[in-house]
């Protein structure tokens, strides 16, 4: 028995020899069999993962001098995280509302707000789970996804009912065009429609990896990392605000080979200031992570909060040397000036 394989214009074919008998598989059932084989897993991931997703409805208050019957309404999606009734979802949904419910097995139910995060938009609430737990989402590890991850987004595009949409990761990125993320976000192709900021971002195998909290173009969107977003929700729960970290940088990116980070300015009464940073000194690791780039600094400082001390290798004068720094708090922008995405806890320019 021989197996050879023909390459035949568009349509290559499998050619079987046993004894006088040639038996054709065309490429095209093969990948018609694949598409029905990854639509039945959609399927059955959107199922088992539909209940725990809601849809999240807020009342704002009437923008000042506005005359209008009916309070101003913002619609997002939002999930179970416990089944305690805790939920998350995009922070731009229900940052300021007066008051803000989800609709939950055919019933509208009040929501609590326990906190709301605009640097990183997500906030947290929490219903009453009716005396009996709420499905939640079992969280992945967004580390293990890679260029070309497989994801799915469910969430409540319009005025409609919930609905899967599938696409694959593109990138993480530290920027939005104009804008710099707090930390490295997941770029896919799920396109992000008005109702569907707070969806979940599930990995194939159904597990959270991430928060939608961005349209980009082209159909693209934008999810806060599952383990960045765990950071938030659990400094929420446990004490009720985020506590960001800060040290007073401000940094150019030299775009060499490999690239580096130059420090471009110390800010005055800051932490950065108080250790003895100087204009000019190279970063070269934050405790053992390796610094080149914004995002090196970004996603290693984004799990920092005030009160930990962390110690910085810089290269001045071609040697190195170490600084202990005392992370400050971050004095971001109060939440009536916020919009996502904020700008950066350590502004960057760039030296092109």
């Amino acid at each position: 028995m021989t197996y050879r394989s023909i390459s035949n214009g568009l349509t290559a074919v499998v050619v079987l020899w046993l004894g006088a008998t040639i038996v054709p598989v065309a490429a095209e059932e093969q990948a018609a069999g694949l598409l029905e084989a990854i639509n039945r897993e959609v399927t059955s991931l959107y199922e088992k993962s539909k209940d725990a997703v809601v849809r999240v409805r807020a009342l704002h208050p009437p923008a000042q001098g506005a005359i209008t019957l009916t309070p101003p309404q913002r619609v997002g999606t939002g999930f179970f995280i416990q089944p305690d009734g805790t939920l998350i979802t995009a922070a731009t949904v229900v940052s300021g509302a007066q008051t803000c419910w989800v609709e939950f097995r055919e019933r509208k139910l009040e929501a609590r707000m326990l906190g709301c995060d605009l640097r990183s938009n997500l906030a947290v609430l929490k219903i009453d789970p009716l005396q009996r737990e709420t499905p939640f989402l079992p969280a992945g590890d967004a580390d293990d996804l890679h260029v070309g991850s497989m994801v799915v987004a469910i969430g409540f595009p319009y005025d409609m009912p919930s609905a899967p949409s599938v696409g694959f990761v593109g990138g993480f990125d530290i920027r939005q065009c104009a804008h710099i993320f707090p930390t490295s976000h997941i770029r896919a192709s799920c396109r992000l429609s008005p109702g569907q900021a707070g969806s979940p971002l599930l990995n194939a195998q159904g597990e959270l990896v991430g928060l939608a909290v961005a349209a980009h173009q082209d159909d693209q969107s934008y999810a806060l990392p599952v383990n960045a977003a765990r950071k938030i929700w659990t400094d929420i729960l446990s004490n009720g605000a985020v506590r960001h970290g800060w040290v007073g940088l401000e940094v150019t990116e030299k775009r060499a080979s490999p690239p580096y980070l130059l420090v471009a300015q110390v800010i005055s009464n800051t932490p950065a200031a108080a250790a003895g940073f100087q204009p000019g000194d190279t970063l070269v690791r934050i405790g053992t992570n390796v610094v080149r780039q914004l995002a090196d600094l970004m996603n290693t400082m984004f799990y920092r909060q005030a009160g930990d001390r962390v110690a910085f290798t810089i290269l001045r004068s071609n040697q190195e040397q170490q600084v202990s720094v005392l992370v400050g708090a971050w004095p971001g922008p109060t939440p009536a000036r916020s919009a996502y995405p904020t700008p950066p806890a350590v502004p960057v320019s760039h030296d092109r």
